[in-house]
């Protein structure tokens, strides 16, 4: 019947549901006379058959029956055929009584419509219940992942409906898990909820269960930790941990379906529901032209994307690395946004570019993420960290603001606070010049700081990957290194948001959770590659590079700090900047950064920026050291 339903559509349920209107009315008629109808009423019903007919399709019709995907019915469902046989049943018996008088039996039309409702709901309800049949017959197959569902609430069983509908069975789900003692020994769908957290162990044992499937919406992190800490104390360390995306990811990401993958990082990170303002985002975007540098690294290519969504007018999309700026533009191009995108290659230092791009283009927000992150790389090369990171910003801001773009967002980083480091001094300055235009041609000139992004390029959570995989150890800088993450996702939101309240002048602070240690992260990363810490793999502490700090901050303590009214963005309100003092200084860091010899530029730096704590010996010492590790 559903595949005949699949091909056929609406013919087939129309059909359908005409020969259930036939049987209804003939069994009405049998049931009235005891199934020994006399001749002459007969003639009575092949008179009204018509009527029926009409007045039933006609309101089925009306009332959405043929516009529904049956394999989903539902109540609603039911509702809108009790509807359509109601409102018809009032027009079949004003037509026939006024046709046929009184001598109709009316028994006949209190008989009819209880047919109908029964017989053309058990259609729709069977078509759903084929699939539950057929979900329930590949349950059977012992071959099939053994799997429990942890979360009894809207999205586990959300997840379980999908499950069922699939044309695919991939798991036969023996049940569910919940920390709510309200629902266990209860059942959705068939499946009982065999309890909490604390018989998780035997569960798994007593059930043979392969995979827990983790659907819950909100503050799932620790419940994560929690679980697969519970599960590696008992016999059930072999037992995958997966989970499914929220319905909030769901909607943010435009996808369908609630597709199974690895537990991952950003799965465990102590993080709450974002807030954000849509209509102010939207409002300094749409129909406007934006330009994003660095669109090929991990931030600036999720900038992108998400700029995307609020339909801009056009999208820049300026990079220097050729491969990466290629794939960002495919994969945008493929996404149906062919003639908003163009793909610029180039330098931000390039002044001649920066003319011709704004010169034809006008752009009215620039978005600032291109920049050398690596914190040893650039002990080892200070020149090129500010000719890049503090040069380039100010040579793009300058061009912002010459040609009255609306906003100007360079993204910083928590490394820029008391920097130890000469990759958080060079990003310090490009805060300083930032603020230094703020003022200036009416362009709203902001930063945004924030720290480590999971899992972007280079990142630690990429070289434990590759550690892993080659056998360990995995190398910590020290037992108590922390560090503040956050998903490349909420970051850009945040990063959104504030250039949407952003008056100028502004440093925003990016609301960066709880610090996790770098080591724990280690251990975690283990675990969720099925493999134990000290055991399959081991961790070494190598010691603190050049550069690096024990913990990170995100405020100094001179500055002045402002509540922007929204829970994950904070404001730093810095020292002024003199514009005239800071165009000389730049003259003078241009002429340094062409030195063969660093130490000049360092002694620069530290003039600049007294709270500098790098030692300017650093970056000799470190081109001995090697300079293939990041910074963690």
């Amino acid at each position: 019947m559903q595949r005949a339903v699949a091909r056929h559509g609406k013919w087939v349920i129309l059909g359908m549901d005409s020969l259930a209107v036939l049987i209804s009315w003939w069994l009405a008629f049998q049931l009235r006379f005891d199934f020994l109808v006399p001749q002459e009423e007969w003639s009575r019903f092949w008179a009204a058959l018509a009527i029926i007919l009409v007045a039933r399709i006609v309101a089925f019709n009306y009332f959405g029956l043929y516009r529904g995907i049956w394999r989903y019915a539902s109540l609603t469902d039911l509702s809108s055929i009790i509807k359509a046989v109601i409102y018809s049943q009032v027009c079949i018996v004003a037509v026939i009584l006024f046709q046929q008088r009184a001598d109709f039996p009316r028994t006949v039309l209190i008989i009819d419509p209880v047919f109908t409702l029964f017989l053309v709901g058990m259609i729709r309800f069977l078509i759903r219940a084929t699939r539950e049949w057929r979900y329930a017959d590949w349950r059977k197959n012992s071959k099939l992942p053994r799997v429990v569902i942890y979360g009894a609430g809207d999205l586990g069983e959300t997840v379980l409906r999908d499950f069922q509908r699939s044309k695919r069975i991939a798991y036969n789900i023996v049940g569910f898990l919940d920390d709510n003692p309200n629902k266990w020994k209860h059942q959705i769908h068939g499946l009982p909820i065999l309890g909490g957290r604390k018989v998780l162990a035997k569960v798994l044992a007593e059930h043979k269960v392969d995979q827990v499937i983790v659907a819950v919406n909100h503050s799932r992190g620790q419940l994560i930790k929690d679980l697969m800490e519970l599960c590696s104390k008992g016999e059930c360390h072999m037992v995958q941990f997966k989970t499914v995306p929220t319905l909030e990811e769901q909607l943010s990401h435009g996808t369908g379906g609630f597709s199974v993958r690895k537990i991952e990082l950003s799965d465990l990170l102590p993080r709450k529901k974002i807030h954000l303002d849509m209509k102010a985002m939207a409002g300094i975007i749409s129909g406007k032209t934006v330009l994003v540098t660095g669109a090929g690294g991990t931030i600036g290519s999720e900038l992108c994307r998400q700029v995307l969504r609020y339909n801009p007018k056009r999208l820049l999309m300026l990079e220097n690395h050729n491969t990466a700026l290629f794939y960002i533009e495919k994969e945008i191009r493929e996404m149906g946004y062919p003639s908003q995108v163009v793909a610029v290659a180039g330098d931000v230092k390039d002044e001649v570019l920066l003319k011709n791009v704004f010169e034809t283009y006008s752009p009215n927000i620039v978005f600032h993420a291109a920049a050398h992150k690596h914190v040893p790389l650039m002990e080892a090369n200070p020149q090129e960290a500010i000719k890049n990171n503090t040069l380039g910003t100010y040579a793009l801001a300058e061009a912002a603001v010459k040609y009255k773009a609306e906003r100007f967002l360079f993204i910083s980083t928590d490394k820029a606070v008391r920097p130890s480091s000469v990759m958080g001094a060079s990003k310090r300055l490009g805060e300083m010049v930032v603020r230094a235009f703020a003022e200036v041609n009416g362009t709203k000139c902001m930063s945004v700081r924030f720290g480590n992004v999971l899992g972007s390029s280079g990142s630690v959570v990429k070289i434990f990957q590759e550690q892993i995989i080659n056998g360990g150890p995995l190398t910590v800088t020290h037992p108590e290194t922390t560090r503040y993450f956050m998903t490349v996702e909420e970051s850009i939101q945040l990063i959104l948001q504030a250039c949407a309240m952003g008056k100028g002048g502004e440093i925003f602070v990016l609301n960066m959770g709880t610090p996790v240690k770098v080591v724990d992260l280690a251990k975690n990363l283990i675990v969720l590659n099925g493999l134990e810490p000290g055991k399959d793999i081991e961790i070494d502490f190598v010691g603190l590079r050049p550069g690096e700090k024990l913990f990170e901050e995100l405020f100094r303590a001179e500055d002045v700090r402002k509540d922007t009214g929204h829970d994950d963005i904070f404001m730093a309100i810095p020292e002024e900047s003199d514009m005239a003092i800071l165009k000389e200084q730049m003259s003078e860091l241009s002429l340094l950064s062409e030195l063969p010899d660093p130490a000049p530029i360092i002694r620069k730096i530290r003039q600049l920026i007294p709270a500098y704590t790098g030692n300017p010996c650093a970056a000799k010492n470190h081109k001995t050291q090697g300079q293939t590790q990041v910074s963690r």
